[in-house]
Order: C-alpha cells, then structure tokens, then sequence
C-alpha cells in the first residue's frame, strides 16, 4: 500500500495501518538522526518524530507527500532539541565561568555577565533560521556540522550565519557605544 492508502485507512479507523506506515518510516528516520545526535538520543527522537507525524495523523493536511512530511517534522524536532540544548549550555555554565579564586575584578565580572545577557538577548531576537545556527555556532560548531545537524547546505549556513553576526552587531552597537562613551575620560589633560 502506499503512504496515501495508509493514511486513508488510518483516517477510517484501521489501526495496522498507523503501524504500518511507523515502521515504513522507523529505520530511515533512526538514520537520519543518528548521524546528526548521539546514538542513544537517536531512538528516542524517532520516536518522538513518529508521535508528532503518525499518531497525529488528523494534523497532515497533504499537500507535500508524507515522506517530506515526516522529515520537516524530523528537522523541527531537530531544530528544537538544539534550541533546548543552547539554553541548557547558557543557563549551566555562568555560575562556572569564572574559577572561584578568580582575581577578576568585580566590576569586569558584572560586565561581561551583562554582555553575556545582551548576547543571549540579541540571538532570542533573531528569525528560527537565524536564531538554530547562530546557537549551535556558539556552542562551538563547525559550519559543516551545522549544516549536518540542521539539514542546511554548507553556502545556506555560512550565509545565514553572516545575516545573523550582522544582526546581533546591530541589537549590541547603541549597547557597546554607550559603554565606552562612560569609559572615555570627560576632561583632556593639557600636556604642558
């Protein structure tokens, strides 16, 4: 049967035929996020692309064929795992950022904390497109891993990560010139 007859034997109460159509899509899907995930988080978003695509059958509306489908689905679950990932890796290393007999001034401290905030703030600002590359350009991946992990082109990554220092040195600019207007001194010595 094809993916079209299955989900219309879904929609009229047949239940082989969601099972069915899960396993005609489980191995190519473990795949897909095995090569982009650890193997053991690989299982668990198949399943969780098998949820939101095949067990929520009534939310395909058929206009693209199911295969693509499941695999926008797939990249979303993607995009949105990393999202949580980026927020993890934020919240979990501030408070161990700076060593603990750190002979950093308080002030310097206070500082780049608030830069840190402004940074985060200007990347929640940007456009998803933006916004998945950028975080997982700050986690510290490559291009071309970004481009494995998102389903991107190698050219759509560099462009979109371009697009996205832009932005942010736009939403920091007014933020960094104030800063150093208040670090400029107000008066010129005169020299002689």
């Amino acid at each position: 049967m094809t993916d079209d007859e299955l989900i219309a034997a879904m929609r009229a109460g047949d239940k082989t035929a969601g099972n069915r159509l899960a396993l005609r899509y489980h191995n190519e899907l473990n795949s897909y996020y095995r090569k982009r995930v650890p193997l053991e988080e690989a299982d668990e978003l198949t399943q969780v692309t098998l949820l939101e695509t095949v067990a929520r059958i009534e939310r395909f509306r058929g206009e693209s064929s199911f295969r693509h489908y499941v695999f926008a689905v797939a990249r979303n679950v993607l995009a949105e795992r990393s999202r949580q990932l980026g927020r993890r890796v934020v919240t979990e290393s501030a408070p161990t950022s700076e060593p603990p007999d750190s002979q950093t001034p308080p002030s310097e401290r206070m500082a780049r904390a608030e830069y840190l905030q402004r940074l985060t703030e200007a990347v929640a600002q940007l456009e998803d497109h933006y916004q998945s590359v950028m975080r997982l350009h700050m986690k510290g991946a490559s291009n071309r891993e970004i481009a494995d992990q998102l389903d991107l082109r190698y050219n759509t990554v560099r462009s979109r990560l371009s697009r996205a220092f832009a932005a942010v040195r736009e939403r920091l600019a007014p933020w960094v010139d104030e800063i150093l207007r208040a670090r400029m001194p107000t008066e010129v010595e005169d020299p002689s």
